[in-house]
């Protein structure tokens, strides 16, 4: 979207909305997005990354080794938010296992993506990375190792002011807080779990620490995920937080799963995400690890295509897997469709088919109305 159109739309003078994946759109308040922020940070070495980046995005060259990781570090969540796998009983116990991967484990994933230069990295997928008491120390193991896009998404309510310094201290590059609310009304309905007040005021604490340390990274961000609960507040929620962190997140609601009804969790105002001969960029750039399982994307269900388990084949093996080369593949041609997980993955997210077959399992909703 133009600069001119953002500002008619959103009410300020300059702002620039882009999308790295597709599926979440950034918007900065003036006409440079945050990578382009970054690499003034950064530095050359940032900007060569993002260069690569960009090709991999365009599907138009495969690295030897993934430019980004995503790990689910723990397997915990204090929230039960009902557009989320982890509210769903069912879900749970079909995709996710007991199974996580011990710190010596962890140390040598990252020196295994050292030896590649691996330049980005994520403590996060689907949980909370606040739970996890090492935190801090991944955080500068990975930094201490070269990487240099470090990130994490939190729903923020256990951010503490001595967490909050820790963090701000260990080399995180990029912090964002998922809120999917403006008002406390909202949030009790979409974020259950979560105590309204106390996320904002620790966020509000976060960014004054930030300031009074005079620290430019982590950039800051605030996430909404556009639902039928919440699309009224989309527009108030941009501008409460556009003067108040770097960039703001407007993420386009993927169901968890595919085989069920989600249609009550669609917006009724939004519309349909242009589909447009879809091909997905992730098996490009990423690898994600999703419990012991190392996957090609961030798919709910990605376990899916498991391409090995921690232990059992390396990073550099699985990006370069006969399996990897076919998703590739399929995708550079635009026959995602040949791959079940895949369709099923871009039926839901463009909402190809709306889920009213009557043999489709209705959604059961842990705590939905609370």
């Amino acid at each position: 979207m133009a600069a001119e159109v953002l500002s008619k739309y959103y009410g300020v003078n300059l702002m620039k909305e882009y999308t790295t994946d597709g599926k979440v759109k950034h918007i900065c308040l003036d006409e440079e997005d945050i990578n382009e922020k970054l690499i003034q940070k950064l530095g050359n070495k940032f900007g060569a990354y993002r260069k690569k980046w960009d090709a991999a995005q365009n599907l138009e060259k495969t690295s030897d080794f993934p430019l980004f990781l995503q790990l689910d570090i723990n397997q915990d969540c204090n929230f039960q938010c009902p557009h989320c796998m982890l509210a769903h009983e069912g879900d749970i116990k079909k995709y996710f296992s007991a199974e996580t991967i011990s710190e010596k484990e962890y140390e040598e994933l990252i020196d295994e993506a050292a030896k590649y230069d691996c330049p980005s990295i994520s403590l996060q997928g689907t949980n909370e990375p606040l739970l996890s008491k090492n935190l801090e120390t991944q955080i500068e193991y990975a930094k201490k190792n070269g990487f240099i896009d470090i990130m994490i998404n939190t729903n923020g309510s256990a951010l503490t002011k001595n967490r909050a310094l820790k963090i701000l201290k260990s080399g995180l590059t990029r912090i964002r807080f998922s809120l999917d609310a403006v008002t406390e009304e909202v949030f009790n309905k979409v974020r259950l779990g979560g105590d309204f007040k106390k996320v904002i005021k620790n966020i509000e604490v976060f960014i004054d620490l930030k300031k009074e340390l005079r620290q430019e990274l982590p950039v800051i961000g605030v996430n909404f995920c556009v639902l039928s609960e919440n699309e009224h507040e989309k527009d108030s929620f941009v501008d409460y937080w556009k003067d108040k962190v770097d960039f703001v997140s407007i993420q386009t609601f993927t169901p968890p799963t595919p085989e069920k009804k989600w249609n009550e969790f669609y917006p009724k105002k939004e519309k349909k995400e242009n589909f447009n001969g879809f091909k997905c960029p992730q098996p490009f750039q990423r690898l994600v690890l999703r419990n012991r399982d190392i996957t090609p994307c961030c798919a709910w269900y990605s376990r899916e295509l498991s391409l090995g388990k921690v232990g059992e084949i390396s990073l550099y093996d699985a990006w370069n897997s006969k399996e990897m080369e076919d998703l590739r593949r399929l995708h550079s041609e635009g026959k995602w469709h040949e791959n079940p997980t895949c369709k099923k993955c871009v039926n839901s997210i463009f909402r190809l088919e709306e889920f009213s077959e009557g043999n489709i399992e209705q959604t059961k909703i842990i705590n939905f109305s609370k």
